[in-house]
């Protein structure tokens, strides 16, 4: 069964960062896990300041010793909602490794949607989306208040294998929630066939048939889940995925999308995959990006 047991927040203090302790101390307690906060100095940032303003050691060790005590401070309102332990630990070094080593002793990753510096992500993409290039873990990128336990969640299928990860991860993150698996489809080489003189009537039966063969996938796949099964339902629809999603997640009042990292085309598996890129992208509430 699929659970999430160990959870890392990594913060830099933003109050998007703030939201994702939140969220994450939350999941601790609806999993039974255990949560540790992470918060990373940069080791060059540090570096230039010492060099730029000729920085004491001590100096450098009181902003150290201000950051671990702002952490614990969010450790502690977090404790207040845990009713556990809750780790607090700060790291000297480059962010994103600091990140993923830490990462890699746990089941998920939490972080906020935006970070401390706009202009950085502007230019080189939030530190959400450099790490979901490289993480293996799952990660929740944390865009909303929390609400509660998540109850409208969206899982975009394509039937890869991906997509029977994403749901079973859905399903292990939300216990309680409405599970709605989103299928955008488009008829392979409809444009080519309307240039070549097929008639409207026919090409209304060949995008019929391509629903009816996407809503026969989706439908194993629910069945494939058990009991879980009377909370899942299916949407198929005409379109680009990632409008499509979108527009469901509008429609639905979506709290949470559940995405695979990579879809069918294997150049995906270089980078994150476009569509999940769109959906981290422009979407307003959370998103668990998954393996």
């Amino acid at each position: 069964m699929t659970t999430f047991k160990s959870i890392l927040a990594a913060t830099d203090f933003s109050d998007d960062a703030r939201r994702a302790v939140d969220r994450a101390a939350s999941l601790a307690v609806e999993q039974g896990g255990e949560l540790e906060l992470l918060h990373v100095m940069s080791g060059p940032s540090l570096k230039s300041l010492r060099e730029l303003f000729q920085l004491m050691p001590d100096a450098e060790a009181k902003l150290v010793e201000d950051a671990q005590a702002t952490l614990n401070e969010l450790a502690s309102t977090a404790r207040l909602l845990t009713g556990t332990g809750v780790a607090a630990t700060v790291k000297v070094g480059h962010v994103l490794d600091e990140i993923l080593a830490a990462s890699r002793q746990r089941e998920l990753l939490v972080l906020g949607g935006k970070g401390s510096n706009p202009l950085r992500d502007l230019i080189l993409g939030t530190t959400a989306e450099r790490l979901l290039n490289k993480c293996r873990q799952p990660v929740l990128v944390v865009k909303q208040a929390r609400r509660g336990p998540y109850q409208r969640v969206l899982v975009p299928v394509d039937f890869s294998p991906h997509s029977a990860i994403a749901l079973a991860r859905a399903i292990a993150i939300a216990p309680t929630a409405e599970i709605t698996l989103v299928h955008a489809f488009e008829a392979l080489f409809e444009g080519k066939l309307w240039l070549a003189g097929v008639s409207d009537d026919d090409l209304r039966r060949y995008r019929n048939q391509a629903r009816q063969k996407a809503l026969a996938s989706i439908d194993a796949m629910i069945q494939g889940c058990g009991r879980d099964s009377d909370r899942i339902y299916r949407t198929v629809e005409r379109g680009s995925p990632a409008p499509v999603i979108l527009a469901k997640e509008a429609e639905f009042d979506a709290d949470l999308i559940v995405v695979g990292k990579h879809g069918q085309l294997l150049a995906e598996e270089l980078l994150l995959g476009s569509v999940t890129r769109h959906v981290l992208a422009d979407s307003k509430c959370d998103v668990l990006v998954v393996q």
